[in-house]
């Protein structure tokens, strides 16, 4: 008896310290990445990101472009930089679209994600 008990007792603590090196941020569940495809330079056009991961898989899909804040991140964003981000809120974009700029599909609010 004391030997199955000592088995169980083994094997359970294995279990939970491997289930301590698995534990996962509720927080990262929620980014999307993303990739900057235009800033605004001053020339009337968009700061807008592409999704190119939803790690969520819920609201919006890979493929959709957000405009977005960059002074929310904490370092100079380029064009094709690679972004971690959670949206806070986002509607669908009406507005006027300028035949030189792209346009978003998407105004969101969005928060930066420390990967």
């Amino acid at each position: 008896m004391k030997k199955i008990v000592l088995i169980i007792s083994i094997f359970s603590t294995l279990l939970f310290i491997a289930g301590l090196g698995c534990d996962k941020d509720e927080n990262d569940s929620l980014c999307y990445k993303g990739k900057v495809i235009s800033l605004n330079h001053g020339d009337g056009c968009f700061n807008i990101i592409e999704i190119s991961e939803n790690f969520n898989n819920e609201e919006l899909s890979i493929g959709s472009i957000i405009t977005f804040d960059p002074h929310l991140f904490d370092r100079k964003l380029l064009e094709n930089d690679i972004v971690y981000f959670k949206i806070i809120q986002y509607e669908d974009w009406v507005g006027p679209g300028y035949a030189n700029c792209l346009w978003p599909q998407y105004t969101a609010q969005i928060e930066s994600c420390n990967n």
